[in-house]
Order: structure tokens, then sequence, then C-alpha cells
């Protein structure tokens, strides 16, 4: 294109492209990141010559990529490592070491030195978790040993990309990059360490209570941005000062919201950083050395294979689990077109061999979905599908009961789960409620369950009970008719605040409809029963009857009150109030009531 285009036009091609491209490689099974990579090679100088680059459009693209270490910072709780430390820093580790030193030592023949042998290799080591999580995502396998060990391994490789980047990044630093400067990046990180414990928690929880969803996600965008830029100002990477900030707040009960108003902006980030990726692929390479890359292709992706199938053998999986290990793991990272980026600035790597690095990652990505396809089909032709049956089919970190919504009703549901040994993922989007709550010692993230990227943050994938708890009516509708379209395995528990609103539930789905004040009431009235002379005994009976004739009633003028009209539909329930009275005063006795209250009422006072 023209020198003189402005931004808005490449920003106008590149989302052009990601729209067109995208949605088609999804549809043929190759994944959304293998989707941008293609559109950038539509766009770029062997296919449509439309990208010449242009400095708004990388910046975009680089904030991409500080996006994404952020919200990997927001994943690193504690607790979360702590219960998969097996998986992650057992297998993890393992895996980049083996792999990788394995790697190095087939770099060296290129004629680099071993420290940027060493490095390329463990970058080539790390695996594309956008590409296995989709992989595992299609196979409802996240819950099984494979899945949990994939997943371990992904979360370690995205915790080693971090200093893989800053090594690189340090030790061959671009032209025009800031100098590293010891004493104040120790400073700024241990600064931002303290503001994450006593600053930025306060001020996120001020901006909740008195802004709107727009002011909290540009404050996390300001918060993301301004470390940053601190990170930059003593020469340490954006990246690292991003990640920081992510695991500033991985314990905050904003998590989840941050997670899921920022996931938008990452994506589309993302996608331009690959596309820009995909741009700049060397094709001129391809058509030279066909052979060569093939050649390199097949010997990368057969090192990962064997050194990952030999992994699963020594962590005692079966065959059929070790294959889909270690074919779910077998291809090239995402992080490695960063790092080799980094490399190529740095003047650590040629640009050919830059060029042939990235080709052979890319390639790896294509062709994981349909070597997944391949594995699938071998392991149910030859393998027992016994071997893999998974011990239960929820991921760890997330818990089987969902409650939106933290009020009274909400916390009497968590307390007794809580006291029969359950956890539950709690959203509520009262700040101010939060806090109070979590003296007491209750767990909640900040977040609006009617949203569904927050229910999807939640886990409502992995989940087996969502109870709508709001005391919002509309709220109410919108997250069941929410959960009823994207979770439709979940079963709806929902609080109805009045029969109307009962009506409205009934009609989107929900499984178990609970009005606010119904069992409270009832309950009441049998206390009045006892005090007219029944027993207790007695008293419960003439109560259960009276909730199950009611439900029952409340089920049938639920299909009619939309079909008949005001006038009808309120004759047609009083006739039936007046009938359900009737019916159950003649199995009540009703002389027995009147003969108790006249006993009490006729006493001459005393």
């Amino acid at each position: 294109m023209k020198a003189e285009a402005s931004v808005l036009v490449y920003i106008l091609i590149y989302l052009a492209a990601m729209v067109l491209v995208v949605p088609l490689a999804r549809r043929f099974g190759l994944g959304a990141v293998l989707g941008y990579l293609l559109a950038g090679v539509l766009i770029g100088p062997y296919g449509l010559q439309l990208a010449d680059g242009s400095p708004g459009v990388a910046l975009l693209a680089e904030l991409g990529v500080v996006l994404m270490l952020f919200t990997i910072g927001l994943e690193l709780d504690l607790k979360k490592l702590w219960s998969m430390r097996a998986q992650v820093l057992g297998l993890g580790l393992l895996q980049m070491l083996v792999t990788g030193c394995v790697l190095g030592l087939a770099v060296l023949s290129w004629g680099l030195p071993q420290l940027p042998a060493l490095l390329i290799g463990l970058t080539l080591a790390l695996s594309s978790t956008a590409v296995a999580v989709q992989l595992m995502n299609d196979r409802r396998i996240m819950g099984t040993p494979v899945g949990k060990s994939a997943f371990g391994i992904l979360l370690f490789q995205d915790m080693a990309a971090i200093p893989l980047l800053i090594a690189t990044s340090v030790l061959f630093p671009s032209s025009g990059a800031p100098t590293f400067k010891a004493w104040p990046a120790l400073a700024a990180v241990a600064g931002l360490i303290l503001a994450g414990r006593y600053l930025i928690g306060h001020g996120l929880r001020w901006i909740a209570a008195n802004g709107s969803r727009e002011l909290f996600v540009a404050a996390a965008l300001l918060l993301v941005i301004l470390v940053m830029e601190l990170m930059i100002s003593v020469g340490v990477s954006a990246g690292l000062g991003a990640f920081i900030a992510g695991v500033m707040l991985a314990s905050s009960e904003y998590r989840h919201e941050l997670e899921a108003d920022l996931e938008p902006f990452k994506g589309l980030f993302l996608g331009l950083f690959f596309i820009t990726i995909g741009a700049g692929i060397n094709l001129g390479l391809l058509a030279q050395l066909p052979f060569t890359i093939l050649a390199l292709l097949l010997a990368f992706m057969a090192v990962k294979f064997l050194t990952l199938y030999l992994q699963a053998w020594l962590a005692g999986m079966s065959v059929r689990e070790r294959l889909s290990f270690a074919t779910l793991l077998g291809q090239g990272g995402e992080f490695g077109f960063v790092v080799i980026g980094a490399a190529l600035a740095g003047a650590m790597l040629s640009a050919e061999h830059a060029g042939l690095l990235n080709l052979v990652i890319a390639l790896s990505m294509a062709a994981s979905p349909l070597l997944m396809k391949f594995n699938d089909l071998v392991a149910a032709r030859y393998l027992s599908q016994a071997e893999t049956a998974p011990t239960h089919s929820e991921p760890m970190e997330h818990s089987p009961v969902i409650i939106a919504g933290f009020g009274r009703y909400g916390q009497i549901v968590a307390r007794l789960l809580m006291s029969n040994g359950m956890s539950a993922t709690v959203l509520d989007h009262g700040a101010q409620h939060i806090a109070n709550m979590q003296q007491f010692g209750f767990k909640i993230h900040y977040g609006d369950a009617a949203r569904l990227d927050l229910l999807e943050a939640a886990g409502a994938h992995h989940a087996q009970v969502l109870v709508v708890a709001v005391d919002e009516r509309e709220t109410a509708l919108k997250i069941v008719s929410l959960a009823k379209k994207h979770f439709p395995h979940l079963r709806l528990v929902a609080r109805a605040l009045d029969v109307p609103h009962a009506y409205e539930l009934m009609r989107m789905g929900a499984d178990v409809i609970e009005r606010e004040l119904f069992e409270s009431s009832l309950l009441a009235g049998r206390r009045v029963l006892e005090f007219l002379g029944f027993d207790a005994h007695e008293a419960r009976e003439l109560a259960d009857r009276f909730r199950a004739t009611n439900k029952a009633q409340l089920q049938a003028s639920a299909q009619l009150s939309t079909t008949l009209d005001r006038k009808e539909f309120i004759s047609l329930l009083r006739r039936g109030r007046e009938e359900l009275e009737h019916q159950l005063t003649q199995e009540a006795r009703m002389p027995r009531i009147v003969k108790s209250w006249r006993q009490t009422t006729d006493r001459p006072d005393s």
C-alpha cells in the first residue's frame, strides 16, 4: 500500500481479513490462531500485498501480547497452583527441560552459540495453549488425567515463556531499546507488589461501587498500561510488567470480572498480532526450500512427540493416554512467535533462521488438529476405550455449583453446601457487599452473572448446578435464558420474587423454582395451625398437602397465562383458588378447626 495510507485504512484491512478468514478456519477445524495466521498470509507480501505495516497496528498487536501476559498472571492463583503442583511443577518442568535441551542440541547444527541455541530450544519446547485447549474442549477431556496433565504443562509453559522473553530481550536487546537498570527495576517490582497488596484492590472496589462497567474496564486497561510504561522506563519488557500486574490480582475477588472485561480487547489485539506474524511469514523460503522445511517440521514434531510420549510413560499413563497426550502438545506455541521476534530484533537470529522457525511453528499448529483426528481414529479402532475412562468430568479449578447473587437467599444456599463439605463459585455485583461478606470467610468473585463471559469464566461449562439467587427480576430471567442457551447441561435452581416471576421462569425452562417467601410463610401457617389445636405432625401434613396442590396449580396456570387475556386469567385463578380452599377444607376436617377455635375464644376471662 502507499506509505501515506492512514492507520485507519490498515486497521480496516486487518479487521476485514480477520472477519473473513478466521470463521472459515474455525469451520474447517483449524482453530482461530491458524485462521489469524492465514489472514496475515492473505494480505501479506505473498498474498494481496495489502499489509505493508503500520506503527499504529504494530502497537495494538504488541498490546495484545501484553494483555495475554496479564491474563496469564491472573491465572496464577497460589491455591490453584498448589493444588496442581504435580502437573505444573513436576510434569511441566520435566517437559521443558528434556524437550528444550534436545531441541537446543539440534539447533546447534545451525552454527549458533550455546546460549542462543538453548534459548531457541526452550522456545520450541513451548506448545500452543490456544490449540491444545480447543482440542481438549472439543473432545471433553479437560477433566481426565490426560487433560489435567496437559493443562498443567501448558500452565507451566505460559509461566516459563515470561523469563524466556525477558532473557532474550535483556541478553540481546534490540536497537533503541532502553538500557536495563537493575536497581530501579527491582524497586519498580517491589513497588508494584506493595501497590497490589495495599492499594489496587481498594481502588478497584471504589470504582466498582461508584462507577459503571465501562469505567471498570477503563480502570483495568489503565492499570495494565501504567505498569507497562513503568517497566519500559527501567529497561524491562512491558510484558513482565503486565504479568506482575496480573499476579498481583490473581487472588482478588475482581479476577473473573477483569478477565471477562479484557477478553474482547485481548482477543482482538492478539488477533492483530497473529495477523502481523502471518503477514511476515516468508513463503518465499517455503517455495525455495520445500523439502528442507518439511524435514525440519517432521524432525521438530517427532522430537516433541517422542519426548512427550516418554514422559507420559514415566507418569504411568496407558498407551491410549500417552498417544493423546503427546499429540495434544506436539505443536509449537504462540509464544514462540513472540520470542523469535525479540531474537530477530536483537540480532540473535538471522532473518532466514527466524523465517524458518516461524514457518515450522505455524505449520505444526496447522497439523495438530489433523493429527488429533488421526489419533482419535487409531485409538477408536485399535485401543480400548476403557483405558481412558475419566475419574470425574470437571476440571480442578471450578466448583460443581455456581451461585449467582449472594444476598440473604444465596448465603443460605452456600452455607448449607459448605456445612456439608461442598464448595460453590459465588458471583455478586455489589462491591461493598463483597467486602462485608469476605470478613466472614466467604470467597466471592466480583462480576455480573447476567454476562455470558462471566458465566464461562466461573466454570459454567463444567459445573452441574446454577443457583439463580439474584433479587432483580430481569437479571434473573437473563441469567436463566443465557444458561439454557449456552449451558444446557446445567440444572437451574431459580429464586422467584412472586407468582408472575415464577411463570416466566417456568416458561424459560428453570428446573426448580422457589418463591422466596413461600416456604417461610408456609412454616408460619403451620405454627398457626398448632396454636389452633392441631398437633405438630398433623399441621405438617396439612402444610405439605397445601404445598403440593399449590405447586401443581401453579404449574398448570403457568401455561394458560400466555394464552388467556388478563380478565379471563384472573377469573381462572380465582376459581382455582376457591376450588383449592374447598378441597383442603374437606380434607382438613373443618369442624375440628371450628371447635378448637371456639374452645379457645369462648373461655371466660380470668
